[in-house]
């Protein structure tokens, strides 16, 4: 039983220090060595990989896991993202209070693609503006400071 116990003290350590290396931890714990932000767009969300990031050029990596077709719109806006206009179910980008500042278009399936943005400090949200997708949930939002 003694023999045991440091090899489930290891283990106990190990499980702790990848469940410490989350994906939603700060800007440089979840940027890979080149410096990239990963997005992970699936049918129908899309997961960043943090939700805070500081001012100025930023790279996203994008990469679409699910079945379908994706895209992702950045928008700089305070508007909530329950109060944005769609219309024949896509999102308005140049509604008031809109200020689309990027996009990649026709991800498709198992595919990645860089979107190299300069973003200043505000609220920005990344969706997918194919038809339908907004409405099912593929939006979210990140704060650069």
């Amino acid at each position: 039983m003694k023999v045991r116990t440091p090899v489930a003290a290891i283990a106990a350590l190990a499980l702790l220090a990848l469940t410490a290396c989350g994906s939603k931890g700060t800007p440089s714990q979840a940027a890979s060595d080149s410096g990239k932000i990963a997005v992970t767009l699936s049918d129908y969300s899309i997961q960043p990989a943090v939700t805070t990031l500081p001012s100025g050029e930023v790279t996203f990596a994008v990469e679409n896991v699910g079945a379908t077709k994706h895209e992702m719109v950045v928008i700089r806006s305070d508007v909530p993202i329950a109060d944005m206009a769609v219309e024949n179910h896509e999102t308005n980008e140049e509604a008031p209070g809109m200020e689309p500042i990027g996009e990649v278009e026709n991800v498709e399936p198992g595919a990645s693609t860089d979107l190299v943005l300069t973003l200043e400090p505000g609220r920005y949200i990344l969706l997918c503006n194919l038809t339908k997708h907004f409405e099912r949930g593929m939006v979210t939002e990140i704060k650069v400071a």
